[in-house]
């Protein structure tokens, strides 16, 4: 499969749309599982597509942004692989391997444009502010906003277009031992995912549920999906059984 010009404004777009999730509210499209599909819709192979977004997902699912600290860049790593591995037919694992080191060489290179960029925006907008001029810093805003995310969009899009054959040059550098520790990673970052997000979520009501969803997939072999739809039985009835409880004649005052 040829790197082509549409395909190098594809994945830009891509890229572009993925890193502008945060102007509308942080919609989380920007996660693997909406990107790659996207990535494999571009490049003729949606079920690639779909099947490799499943298993980024579960790469980045812990990464989220806490405070002022930044996770890997996953929108980067996640078109990169996954146009790597459409284009040269190698196996999901590969996705893996370059997803991560791909996202965190993104990130540093995102956190110096930011350090100089957006700092430099801040200082004019202070200047408008000043003068008292309220449109001056939105416009300064919005340019440096989107600017930051074209960036970004180009990074991503410089990354496609040098290839396969460039980055598997990389890859004959990276020295087996090193390769075989990501492997190995791969393998350990979808239980750290799933355990930070456990962390957040369980309490005594939902433990209940965990150890059912548990059971089910242990001694009944069913799937996930299976589980998925047991599931929905289940809120719905714990819905109406809800329902038919008599309610309190003075609301909690953390509801007002």
């Amino acid at each position: 499969m040829e790197v082509t010009f549409i395909r190098v404004l594809l994945m830009f777009g891509i890229a572009f749309f993925a890193y502008m999730h945060s102007w509308f509210g942080s919609t989380m499209w920007n996660r693997p599982i909406v990107v790659a599909p996207l990535v494999g819709l571009a490049l003729g192979d949606l079920e690639a597509g779909i099947k490799l977004g499943a298993t980024l997902e579960l790469v980045f699912m812990g990464a989220f942004p806490v405070g002022a600290s930044n996770p890997p860049d996953f929108v980067s790593g996640t078109i990169i692989a996954t146009a790597y591995v459409i284009m040269s037919g190698q196996s999901i694992s590969s996705a893996v391997i370059l997803a991560v080191p791909i996202a965190t060489l993104v990130l540093l290179i995102d956190n110096l444009q930011m350090t100089f960029l957006l700092t430099g925006a801040s200082h004019l907008a202070d200047r408008e502010a000043e003068k008292g001029n309220i449109k001056g810093v939105e416009r300064i805003q919005i340019i440096a906003g989107i600017g930051n995310k074209i960036l970004l969009a180009l990074i991503v899009a410089l990354g496609f277009y040098l290839g396969v054959p460039f980055i598997e040059t990389v890859l004959s550098y990276v020295p087996e031992f090193v390769t075989h520790g990501l492997d190995i990673a791969a393998g350990i970052i979808p239980a750290i995912g799933f355990a930070m997000l456990a962390r957040m979520m369980v309490t005594k009501k939902m433990v209940p549920f965990l150890l059912l969803g548990f059971l089910l997939a242990a001694y009944l072999n069913i799937t996930v999906v299976g589980i998925a739809l047991f599931g929905i039985v289940v809120i719905l009835l714990y819905m109406n059984f809800n329902e038919n409880q008599p309610k309190e004649a003075y609301p909690d005052d953390n509801e007002f």
